[in-house]
Parts: structure tokens; C-alpha cells; sequence
């Protein structure tokens, strides 16, 4: 069972785990290129198109070792240079391939990728770009809020850094805790810091500017109790074909970071602040947008615009929600009816890597108790999957490696033991 190419009404795929094994041998709907990493969201992407009939393939730099453990959806992976090293490269690489290729559809997955072919989109087939403005300021914080302040969309109080004085003075007007992050989006927690101390500022600021010599604008910005929720979503032009809404239940490192445990959430308020950022920037492609609630303003924050697709593309692919197939969809010039959100009470958690480490820190931070959660969930799935398990064995000898060279922390040091509750599962 398969959805048509005129209906977006996405439940009517199978679940997951039941999918028919020859359904990526059918005559495909169309031929597809996916010219990004073998990370966390290409496998989903892969996976959500072979579900919905399409011909898949690849391309990005991979040695022969990492092309055996693609997805048994992905028919073929061609070699480019990757987007993290050589851009120029990996960009005439892409447009070369489409030009000798007859794809009929293009879809990177990250904001490296959709950076190097943005403005490429005359060279290539179809594809569900965002705008160049709306990329950019997706990409920028400071336009974010600009944003925001424009069209009168709550925000947490933002401002940059200019000099150690500012960071103290900024930093007293807004209380502690606070947080401290990069200017330039780059996803996940690499550039996030939440800092509860004076003492910790200078400090903190300076390890942040050595992170990388793109990035070297520091932001302070208010710190906001409560959890993170995230509204997914695929668009064109402002309407909205599918939209999943989560609470990010515990994250890595847990003092704020990627999703290690997600939940769904059923709030129309949420639905609604996401609706309105939409409609009001004309937004055409996946994007994930980042809110909390202010008890204090009565209403949701803005806290980030993320302009790609998100980690849980492959969480809620298993629910029935294929915002891969919707993309396609929507580049094609199909019709698409609106799914999601799902009911609440839906739950995801990252085996690989995350929640063994957020569990880790979670247990040092206030002790074996609080580890388990005694809350009630209809379904709970996992990111490991049997039926397509290739494309999850190279992430978990991808983690292993990370873990070896020590790129991952057993311990949050930006918590401190009075203000830990407010960080982790709060509801």
C-alpha cells in the first residue's frame, strides 16, 4: 500500500515496520537525489521516499566501506566531494550529476548542503528550496529576531556581544541563568552554552569563539524555564502539507541540546504561533521552529528557525508522518492535503548515542532516581530499525568512534545542583 502522488494524506502508508519488502522495485514515482551525508536525517529522508514509491539515490563522499551499510532504499551512491570540505567542489559535483543524470527531483537534507545549491536551483531539478532570505535568516539569529520583532512574533530578550564590559552589564539586566550562543546557526548544541554564574561568563564566552573561526559573534540571550518544543513542518509558499508538534523530554547534554527522548504534544496555541511564522514569511520547504513557553508574556517564544529537515524526520516516519514524501510532493506540484499533527503521548527515543549519554549525566546530575520516568506512553519506538538496519549500524560505529576520540561528554558542566530541575524533563 502506497499513498498516490494526488493525495498528501499521509496515514495511508503502512507502519513502518510492516512496509512490503519489494516496494522500492516498483515502477517509480520519480527518481530522486539526495546529495547529503549518511547522518541521522539522510537514512530517514531515503527511507520516507522508497516508502512512497520513489527511485532514491545518493550522493556524497563515501568510501567503499561506508556504501555497503546504505539503506536497501537507496538504489545507487555517487561520489562528490563533501560540502564540509571542499563546497565548490561538492557543488559542481551535484549540478554535473543532475546534468548527466534524469532526476527528476533534488533534496539535501542539511544546512551545508541546501547552502552550496541554493542559488543553484536554475542548474537543477525540481526542489523544495526555502527562499534565499528566508535561508539566510533562518541561518542567523540575529535576523531571526529582527524578524520577530517585525512582524510582532515573541521572542526571549537577544544581544550580541561586544566587548567583556557588555557581556557583564547585558548579562545583570538579564538574571541568571543565561544563555550564550553563536550567532550563526549550526544546529544542534555546538554552539549553545547556559552559563548560571558572573564567574562563568568570560570564560565561557571564550571557549564558544574557539569553537570555530566562521562563527566568532556570541549571543546572550534570556534564559526561559520550561522544555523546548519543536513544530516540524513541510511548506509551500505558506501553506502547510504536514506538521508534527514535540516536547524534547531529555536532551544531550541536558542542560539543552539535540533530542535524546521526544514526546508529542497535542497544544493549539503551539500549532497556531507556528501557523503565523508560515503564513507571514511565505515559507516553502522543511523547517523546524523552536519554541518555549513564557509563563511571563503569556504566550510562545520563538527561540530558533532551523531551515532544513530535523533529527525526528525518522521518529515520526514510524507514527505515519512522511514529510519526505510531502517534500516530494509539494516539489513536484502535486496536491497535497495537510496531515499531523499526531495525537500526544507518542514517544521517540535515540539509542544511539543520545540517551545513553543524557542518561549518564542525567544520573551524575541528580542521581540514580532520576533516571526513570514513571510517565505513561500509548507507543514508544526506538531509532534502531530491523527492517532497514544497515544505515543504523554505520551510525553506531560512526558514535563509537565519536565517543573514542572523546568528542562526547559523560558530564553537563553547565549545570549547577540548585537549578538542575529546571532543565531536565520539566512538563
Amino acid at each position: 500500500m502506497k499513498i498516490s502522488r494526488t493525495n498528501g494524506s499521509l496515514i495511508a502508508y503502512p507502519p513502518f515496520h510492516k512496509l512490503n519488502a519489494n516496494a522500492a522495485t516498483e515502477e517509480p514515482m520519480s527518481k530522486v537525489l539526495i546529495p547529503s551525508p549518511p547522518d541521522l536525517v539522510q537514512p530517514a529522508v531515503v527511507r520516507g521516499l522508497g516508502m512512497a514509491g520513489h527511485d532514491v539515490d545518493v550522493a556524497w563522499s563515501m568510501s567503499p566501506q561506508e556504501q555497503r551499510f546504505k539503506s536497501r532504499f537507496c538504489r545507487s551512491i555517487h561520489q562528490v566531494p563533501s560540502a564540509d570540505q571542499d563546497r565548490e567542489g561538492y557543488t559542481d559535483g551535484v549540478i554535473e550529476l543532475c546534468r548527466s543524470q534524469p532526476y527528476d527531483l533534488i533534496m539535501p537534507t542539511g544546512e551545508r548542503t541546501l547552502g552550496c545549491l541554493l542559488n543553484h536551483a536554475d542548474k537543477l531539478p525540481n526542489a523544495l528550496f526555502p527562499s534565499s532570505e528566508n535561508f539566510d535568516m533562518g541561518m542567523d539569529k540575529v535576523r531571526t529576531f529582527e524578524m520577530c520583532a517585525a512582524h510582532g512574533f515573541h521572542h526571549p530578550g537577544t544581544h550580541v556581544i561586544e566587548d567583556p564590559f557588555t557581556l557583564g552589564k547585558r548579562a545583570e539586566s538579564l538574571g541568571f541563568p543565561v544563555i550564550l550562543k553563536h550567532q550563526r546557526n549550526f544546529g544542534g548544541s555546538y554552539g549553545v552554552r547556559c552559563v548560571t554564574s558572573y564567574k562563568d561568563l568570560e570564560h565561557t564566552t571564550e571557549e564558544l569563539r574557539s569553537l570555530s573561526d566562521e562563527w566568532t559573534t556570541i549571543l546572550l540571550q534570556e534564559w526561559i524555564p520550561g522544555p523546548l518544543l519543536d513544530v516540524c513542518v513541510v511548506a509551500r509558499e505558506g501553506h502547510i502539507g504536514c506538521i508534527a508538534t514535540q516536547a524534547r523530554r531529555l536532551m544531550y547534554p541536558i542542560s539543552g541540546g539535540v533530542a535524546a527522548v521526544v514526546e508529542t504534544v497535542e497544544d493549539p496555541k503551539l500549532v497556531h504561533a507556528a501557523e503565523a511564522i508560515i503564513e507571514a514569511l511565505n515559507w516553502t520547504g522543511p523547517v523546524q521552529l523552536e519554541f518555549k513557553w513564557d509563563s511571563k508574556a503569556g504566550e510562545y517564544a520563538l527561540i530558533e528557525i532551523n531551515p532544513r529537515f530535523w533529527g525526528t524526520t525518522g521518529a515520526w516516519l514510524k507514527a505515519g508522518l512522511n514529510f519526505a514524501a510531502t517534500a516530494a510532493a509539494f516539489a513536484l506540484g502535486d496536491d497535497v492535503r495537510r496531515t499531523g499533527p499526531l495525537p500526544s503521548g507518542l514517544r521517540y527515543i535515540y539509542l544511539l548515542g543520545r540517551y545513553p549519554y543524557a542518561q549518564i549525566q542525567l544520573m551524575r546530575a541528580k542521581g540514580l532516581s532520576a533516571i526513570f520516568d514513571s510517565r505513561r506512553f500509548t507507543r514508544t519506538w526506538y531509532d534502531i530499525d530491523m527492517s532497514d538496519i544497515r544505515p543504523d549500524l554505520l551510525r553506531a560505529y560512526q558514535e563509537l568512534r565519536r565517543f573514542y576520540r572523546g568528542e562526547r561528554s559523560l558530564k553537563d558542566t553547565s549545570l549547577r545542583p540548585g537549578q538542575i530541575s529546571a532543565y531536565v524533563n520539566a512538563s
